[in-house]
């Protein structure tokens, strides 16, 4: 990152808001962020940050969320702003061409698929598969060289182990901001190939998932007969 996009997230981190974080973030690192480009928000929810960024000079932005609720009252809150649209959908199944957006932004959308997780070390299948699904498509919906930005206080030991798949054909940057409660941005960036740090954090997730999990195995085992044990006693 350059000094500039280093002393202006410093800025608004101090006091300034998300939207204007992420709007500067864009412009002074995102060469596909052209106002005059296309971006989603995925999983809008009722935040102001599209509005934001439209009064920023962004109008080409599509905003989705699964709550057809949240869809119809964003719809009339900013129903002046032209160009700006509003979609219930399934983040899963994007109804969008491939190729369709310069830039998708989510903020903490995949933190609340997740929220239900006893723990990030060992996402569950059903939370697996929803992401995997999610993230192909986005990866579908990305231009060439276009980038995916995520928002989120998830470190990037739990989150990169989401991301970093060469199936997406995406690069990984992270960026991490705050003291105590830090939270991160990672940029990827359709057609650039996985760093060799992160190809490495694929390969060992495969090797894992292909090893038999017998430290558990074994100490469920000592569990029971400890418990049998204790019961004879």
């Amino acid at each position: 990152m350059c000094i500039k996009t280093e002393c202006v997230l410093h800025v608004l981190l101090l006091g300034m808001s998300l939207p204007f974080l992420l709007l500067l973030f864009l412009q002074t690192n995102c060469e596909s962020s052209d106002p005059k480009g296309e971006m989603q928000h995925s999983g809008c929810g009722n935040s102001s940050m599209s509005g934001d960024m439209y009064n920023a000079g962004y109008h080409g932005i599509t905003n989705i969320d699964y709550s057809s609720v949240c869809i119809g009252t964003m719809s009339d809150r900013y129903s002046d702003c032209v160009g700006m649209t509003w979609h219930q959908m399934d983040v899963r199944r994007l109804s969008f061409p491939d190729a369709s957006f310069d830039v998708i932004i989510e903020k903490a959308t995949l933190d609340a698929i997740m929220v239900e997780e006893k723990t990030p070390w060992e996402v569950s299948p059903q939370a697996d598969g929803f992401i995997h699904q999610a993230l192909t498509e986005v990866g579908r919906c990305l231009k060439p060289g276009g980038r995916f930005v995520s928002v989120t206080f998830a470190s990037p030991l739990f989150r990169k182990r989401l991301y970093a798949r060469a199936e997406y054909n995406w690069s990984i940057q992270k960026y991490g901001y705050g003291e105590g409660f830090e939270y991160f941005v990672y940029v990827m960036t359709k057609g650039e190939a996985l760093s060799p740090e992160d190809a490495a954090v694929e390969k060992k997730l495969l090797e894992d998932a292909e090893s038999p999990p017998t430290t558990n195995v074994t100490m469920q085992l000592e569990d029971e007969e400890d418990f049998l044990f204790n019961i004879e006693s």
